[in-house]
Formats: C-alpha cells, sequence, structure tokens
C-alpha cells in the first residue's frame, strides 16, 4: 500500500482497498478540490447552495448528456471561458474540460454535451457582466433561459465563476473530504441549517452530516476519520434558513485519488 503522512489519509485509502479491492494513491491524481458556493436567497424551504434562478431550489440532474449551451444576459460578454463537467456513459462519468467564447446575449453550443456542468469560469483579461448561464437548450429572452428547470449553472452578475457547492466524482475518482463549512452572511441576525447530501450511483440523496451558522459564526466540520465519497457520486451543500432571503454560502474541501 502508499506510504502517507496522513494518517487518516493513508486509513481512508486502506478502508477503499478493504471494501472494493482499488488500490489508490494520492501520488496518481496530485489534485485537491475545493467546491465553494453561495446562494442569496436561502429559506425555510431546503435549497442547494448555488446560484439558482429565482423560485428554484435546486438543480434537475440529467441522466444524458443534455447540456449544450451557453449564453450571456449581456451582449457585452464575448469572453473565453473554462467549462468544467462531465459527460456520462453507460452509468459511468468522465470528466471534461473545453473551453467556449461567449457571444453575448446569443446562443454558445459547447463542444462536448454535458450531463453535469459544476464551473464555467473567465480565462480572458476582460471581467464579465453576465449573468452567464448553462443550460440545456431552450428558448432564451435577452440571453436568459424562459425554462428554469433547464438552467444547470449560472455565473453570478459581477463575477468571473461559477459559486455552486455541487459537484460529481468521475468514474475513476474517489474524493476524500477533509472538511467542509458554511456561513450565514446575512447582516441581521440570521441562522440556517446545512447538510453535506451525497448521492452513490442509481441512489437518491442521502444526509452525511449537519451543520449549524449564523450572523456570529460560521459552521465547520473536520473529518475525522475522513469521509470518502465513491466514483460516480453527485455531492452538494444544501440550506435551510430561519428566515427568506438569507444569504448563505458554504465549501467542501478534500482530495481526489484514483486507482493506481
Amino acid at each position: 500500500m502508499t506510504q502517507v503522512k496522513d494518517f487518516w489519509l493513508s486509513y481512508a485509502i486502506d478502508i477503499i482497498y478493504s471494501d472494493t479491492g482499488d488500490v489508490v494513491s494520492e501520488h496518481n491524481k496530485h489534485k485537491d478540490l475545493l467546491k465553494f458556493g453561495s446562494n442569496q436567497l436561502i429559506g425555510t424551504d431546503k435549497a442547494t447552495i448555488m446560484t439558482l434562478p429565482s423560485g428554484v431550489l435546486s438543480e434537475t440532474l440529467l441522466s444524458s448528456n443534455g447540456i449544450t449551451t451557453l449564453s450571456s444576459s449581456s451582449g457585452s460578454d464575448t469572453a473565453t471561458v473554462s467549462v468544467e463537467g462531465h459527460t456520462l456513459s453507460g452509468g459511468d462519468f468522465t470528466f471534461v474540460v473545453q473551453t467556449a467564447i461567449l457571444n453575448g446575449q446569443n446562443k454558445v453550443t459547447l463542444t462536448t454535451p454535458l450531463a453535469r456542468i459544476s464551473r464555467i469560469k473567465n480565462t480572458s483579461a476582460t471581467n464579465l457582466i453576465g449573468p452567464v448561464y448553462g443550460y440545456e437548450d431552450t428558448a432564451i429572452s435577452a440571453g436568459v433561459p424562459t425554462d428554469t428547470s433547464k438552467v444547470h449553472i449560472i455565473v453570478p452578475a459581477g463575477e468571473n465563476n461559477t459559486e455552486k457547492a455541487q459537484t460529481t466524482t468521475s468514474s475513476v475518482d474517489y474524493w476524500i473530504v477533509t472538511n467542509y463549512y458554511a456561513d450565514c452572511l446575512r447582516k441581521t441576525a440570521g441562522f440556517a441549517s446545512i447538510k453535506l447530501e451525497v448521492a452513490e450511483q442509481g441512489q437518491t440523496f442521502i444526509t452525511k452530516i449537519e451543520i449549524s451558522a449564523n450572523t456570529g459564526g460560521r459552521g465547520e466540520h473536520q473529518f475525522e476519520p475522513y469521509l470518502i465519497i465513491k466514483p460516480n457520486s453527485d455531492i452538494k451543500l444544501t440550506a435551510i434558513a430561519a428566515a427568506t432571503n438569507t444569504p448563505v454560502s458554504g465549501g467542501i474541501q478534500g482530495i481526489l485519488i484514483k486507482a493506481i
């Protein structure tokens, strides 16, 4: 087995081998992963911590590669962006990175259609104005999809990167989660309950752990042992607040490892 200095990482590697027979190594991937998100409209119904269209509580996950299109609500957005996500074939997710050049409020078709889209990042020298949308091809009005259920990711106005505390593991990757955190960003007294939820392949989301955050203090949990996320899993942070329109942010941190 691979020798590592971190006891809990070594323990996770041993558990993966014991449970699945997979021999994995952090040296074979060399990639840490932080998935951070923000939702300014958390209320008394559970919602994912990501930028969503008004009235939408969570992304509608697909069973096919139906995410094909980008557009901006600003005609001035013509930057090159990097798009990260996963394709789906035979029940297996494959991680894909591609580039696209925005064309203002006009539709831009992705080179590779996706089943999951986890990040859009501006790689140009000019700031985005946005919002910028990633979605299944549908009708748009001034660059904004009219069917909000087709939207899977949004770069908020004035930002150059998506804020989405939701991601997916590929068919070859384990995500060893070391910690997660959340903040309630309301200026006046506010409170939110935040859950880390995981859906393994072919299953629904289940809660792994729940913490709280309030105006006076961050909620944070350090995993020991580390939380092992299996390949082909969906992971997200969700929140419920004590009042409507409560801004909540949060992130999940860990390292990706894969079989030798």
